[in-house]
């Protein structure tokens, strides 16, 4: 059953857990994550990037986890992540989604405000949960390619969720989208400080790269939602990579691609036992 994901990260945040929100990119990592939720029966986030949208088309994700679905009991939330403006947020919503993020963080605080308010004003009166995003979490989850970080800080985050009403709040504790470059420095203490301010879930971009260890650190500090993408995509390509290679006469996709689809969901196995302490 599609629910909006401020329901999951709500329920998992009375239990001292996190959601595991996973990207998917093609039929094949959208298969991953259902199968997992039929074999472990635990209610995931997945989620698209705009990107994603631009190659497969809007419509053609909310109907392929529908059919996957059809016969699981299991809630789930459909999201957009990382999105970019009312328009495309009205869209995604037509084709099903049952959550969206505006990404403002790049702008000014009133700007950001502004533009996150105009989605929340219209998403949720539709029972659609609306995830924004304050400070800055280094890369971008749409080119891969390292930039600053700034910190969320705690009255700014207040006043942030106060004026905009999200449900959820994305913040900036040192992670980066794509692949950590160097040792990451995750501010541990800042999650707890803004947890402790608000009661709006709290969400951590960036997490595909962090130990184990660290993303237990954060749940326990405070974050409901923990985002996974690029560790994903390198287990789905490695796992072409590999099938390729031991059988280099194989031109069948659909004979390459299930060992991608069984690496995909190796990851997401692990990465829910960690969200949900299993």
């Amino acid at each position: 059953m599609v629910v909006t994901s401020a329901r999951l990260m709500k329920r998992a945040a009375r239990e001292g857990l996190a959601v595991p929100a996973f990207n998917i990119d093609n039929l094949e990592s959208a298969m991953a994550v259902s199968e997992v939720m039929h074999e472990l029966r635990t209610p995931v986030i997945v989620q698209t990037i705009p990107r994603t949208l631009n190659y497969g088309g809007i419509a053609i994700y909310p109907a392929m986890m529908r059919e996957l679905m059809a016969d699981c009991p299991v809630d789930y939330a459909l999201h957009l992540d990382h999105g970019d403006s009312l328009s495309l947020a009205k869209k995604c919503i037509a084709s099903g989604f049952s959550s969206v993020m505006f990404d403002g963080s790049a702008m000014s605080f009133e700007d950001n405000v502004r533009s996150t308010k105009e989605i929340t004003d219209f998403a949720l009166p539709m029972d659609v949960a609306v995830e924004g995003e304050l400070g800055t979490i280094g890369g971008t989850e749409q080119n891969d390619e390292e930039s600053g970080i700034r910190y969320t800080e705690v009255d700014e985050a207040v006043e942030f969720v106060r004026r905009t009403n999200i449900s959820a709040l994305a913040i900036g504790v040192g992670t980066v989208h794509g692949i950590y470059k160097g040792e990451p420095h995750i501010n541990v203490q800042r999650i707890r400080e803004i947890h402790s301010a608000m009661e709006t879930p709290l969400v951590l971009h960036g997490a595909s790269g962090l130990s184990d260890e660290v993303l237990r650190d954060c749940i326990a500090a405070g974050i409901s939602k923990i985002n996974f993408a690029t560790e994903l995509r390198i287990a789905f390509t490695e796992g072409i990579r590999e099938e390729l290679a031991r059988s280099p006469e194989v031109y069948d996709p659909k004979l390459y691609l299930r060992p991608a689809v069984d690496r995909i969901k190796e990851t997401v196995k692990n990465k829910i036992r960690i969200c949900y302490g299993l």
